[in-house]
C-alpha cells in the first residue's frame, strides 16, 4: 500500500510499519532532487500525514534508522528510476515480440514394449 502520490522529483522513498494496539501504523520517507525530506505517517491503510523539510540522503537514512531502532521494519521501498519495488512484478513489459506457439509433435516410441519380443541379451530369471 505503498503511496502512489509521491512529490515531484521524488528519487527515493521506503515505507516502513510498526504494530500497534490500533493495528498497525505506516510511514513513509523519501528524498527528492532538491534536497527535501517528505514523511508521510499514519494508521496502517490510512496514509493523511505530510510534513517536508530539507535534507538529503543521509539525512533520511538517520530517520529510518530511529524508525527502525523504534520497531518499525521494511515493506517497500522507491526508486525513480524503477517505481515501488512490490509493482515490479506487476508491471507487462511494454513491449514483447509476437513468438508463435509450436504444438509439441506427437511422439512416437522407437519400441513398443507391450509387442517386441524379448531380447536374446535379456535377463533370464529362475521363478
Amino acid at each position: 500500500m505503498s503511496i502512489p502520490n509521491l512529490s515531484p522529483n521524488t528519487v527515493y522513498a521506503i515505507h516502513l510499519r510498526a504494530s500497534s494496539v490500533s493495528g498497525g501504523k505506516d510511514w513513509i520517507g523519501s528524498v527528492t532532487g532538491n534536497c527535501e525530506i517528505h514523511t508521510f505517517w499514519g494508521k496502517t491503510g490510512l496514509i493523511h500525514q505530510h510534513a517536508a523539510k530539507q535534507g538529503n540522503n543521509l539525512d533520511l537514512q538517520k530517520i529510518i534508522d530511529q524508525k527502525k531502532n523504534k520497531g518499525y521494519s521494511f515493506v517497500d521501498d522507491y526508486t525513480e528510476q524503477k517505481g515501488w519495488s512490490s509493482q515490479k512484478q506487476q508491471v507487462a513489459p511494454a513491449s514483447q515480440p509476437n513468438v508463435p506457439v509450436v504444438p509439441p509433435k506427437s511422439v512416437t516410441p522407437i519400441v513398443n514394449w507391450n509387442e517386441a519380443p524379448a531380447s536374446p541379451d535379456a535377463i533370464k530369471w529362475d521363478f
